[in-house]
């Protein structure tokens, strides 16, 4: 991601600057071709992009994205990730905009999603900034779905 595109994420966090539609589409896409890098792996991006940006001071967004090619082997896996961004925090500790994405895997053969014996059913990865102060994505691991927002996912 530009470092241009980069502040604006930073200062979206801040409530104070409101972005058009058109900016924070450059935005999302710059985050994903960001995490395109990172995993290596192509993906399809859905058209849709949902934008909150009626509170111009207070935005968030998602945006599903998922594997392009489907394997026939028994190994094979597929995915489906929604990435989203918010901001979160409060005056004591200073709003921040928060990106994330969960992805979630299927086995292609019977399009079962994969879970851990453990009860861990995504994937998760967060864009923070490094020590370097720039932004990357990184992998937070496995993840419970606690409130069960995910559990309908097929």
């Amino acid at each position: 991601m530009n470092s241009e595109l980069e502040q604006k994420l930073w200062n979206a966090g801040k409530g104070e600057i409101a972005y058009s539609r058109e900016t924070w589409y450059e935005i999302i896409d710059a985050l994903l071709d960001d995490f395109h890098e990172f995993v290596r792996h192509p993906f399809q991006r859905d058209p849709e992009i949902k934008l909150n940006i009626e509170n111009p001071y207070c935005p968030s967004f998602g945006r599903w994205i998922w594997t392009l090619e489907r394997g026939n082997s028994p190994i094979s896996v597929t995915w489906s990730a929604l990435i989203g961004g918010d901001i979160v925090g409060n005056e004591e500790s200073g709003d921040s905009f928060h990106v994330s994405l969960v992805l979630f895997l299927f086995d292609t053969t019977g399009d079962n999603r994969l879970r851990l014996k453990t009860g861990e059913s995504f994937l998760s990865f967060a864009f923070q900034k490094q020590s370097n102060g720039c932004g990357g994505w990184c992998s937070l691991g496995w993840c419970k779905d606690e409130w069960s927002e995910w559990e309908n996912l097929g």
